[in-house]
């Protein structure tokens, strides 16, 4: 009699797991909703986290690419959240619920940032010519990277690793050594829009940016590749920390050093001084060992 009693339990169970899940049209109406009801600048995206493979097939005509991988959400005013089940996303810890309804077994929340950051200069928007120009320096030797468009796109994926643009400076014949926007999987298996400047064994990368307009600091992440930091669990020695320093013109306003297992990483400097004037920005990348450091950054003035 137990094989029955089992069956019965199992059929339950599934009945109640396919209740929970949302159907098509489900996902259908809360899309319509937000797509009838957000205004410029709002954020679409969904909880849990797991769930945004979904969001992103059911919504990706309201998700653009710098929405889906965005390095936070500090910047936004407002966001719509299809959740499941009652989860929270950790990009809107804080927010205030301004709206909610359910649509099916979707329900929509409109979350409010108490204070959203005002943005002055997106670095990552500013990856070409006349705005950006990346150079990698070997000793006394400093050699200036080339800039091409119109490039053939390929990557990404599952085991696929870094997935580079369109566009992107060249800095030697090594085709791992450019700079340009590419998305990369952070170790917590989301995709980071950033700026690709894997470092070279003894030398620097530096990506200087032109009359940049400075707030109060330089806010921004950096990280590596999921392949790269986890490398070390296989057993594989693939390269060591990656420094990341920026100057405002000759001066040095922060470092931080990206060590593997710290994901993607905060850092914030300060420029209350220069607050109000436009300088030139860079940001120079080294690493003591330099292998298999699939790293990108992003940042902004604010």
């Amino acid at each position: 009699m137990l094989f029955p009693a089992v069956a019965v339990v199992e059929l339950v169970a599934q009945g109640v797991i396919q209740a929970r899940v949302p159907t098509d049209a489900h996902w259908r109406a809360a899309h319509d909703h937000i797509a009838r009801s957000r205004r410029d600048g709002d954020l679409v995206a969904s909880a849990p986290l797991w769930t945004d493979p979904l969001a992103r097939m059911h919504f990706r005509d309201l998700i653009a690419l710098r929405d889906a991988a965005r390095p936070d959400a500090t910047r936004y005013p407002r966001a719509w959240v299809a959740t499941l089940r009652g989860a929270e996303h950790p990009d809107f810890h804080g927010w205030r619920e301004q709206w909610a309804h359910s649509f099916g077994r979707v329900t929509v929340r409109l979350l409010v940032n108490p204070s959203p950051a005002r943005v002055l200069y997106d670095f990552t928007e500013h990856v070409r010519p006349p705005d950006a120009q990346p150079v990698r320096i070997d000793g006394d030797v400093r050699r200036e990277c080339t800039f091409q468009a119109g490039l053939f796109v390929a990557g990404g994926g599952l085991g696929g690793g870094m997935l580079p643009g369109p566009e992107r400076f060249a800095c030697s014949g090594e085709g791992w050594n450019h700079v340009g926007v590419t998305v990369v999987e952070d170790i917590g298996h989301r995709g980071r829009r950033c700026i690709w400047s894997h470092p070279v064994q003894g030398a620097t990368m530096v990506t200087t940016f032109h009359n940049v307009p400075i707030g109060t600091r330089i806010h921004g992440h950096h990280a590596l590749a999921y392949e790269a930091e986890r490398g070390d669990d296989l057993g594989n020695d693939l390269g060591g920390p990656v420094v990341l320093r920026v100057r405002v013109g000759d001066q040095v306003v922060g470092s931080d050093t990206h060590r593997d297992g710290e994901g993607w990483k905060l850092y914030e400097f300060d420029t209350t001084a220069l607050q109000g004037s436009a300088r030139d920005v860079s940001f120079e990348v080294t690493s003591e060992r330099a292998g298999m450091r699939h790293y990108c950054f992003e940042g902004d003035t604010r």
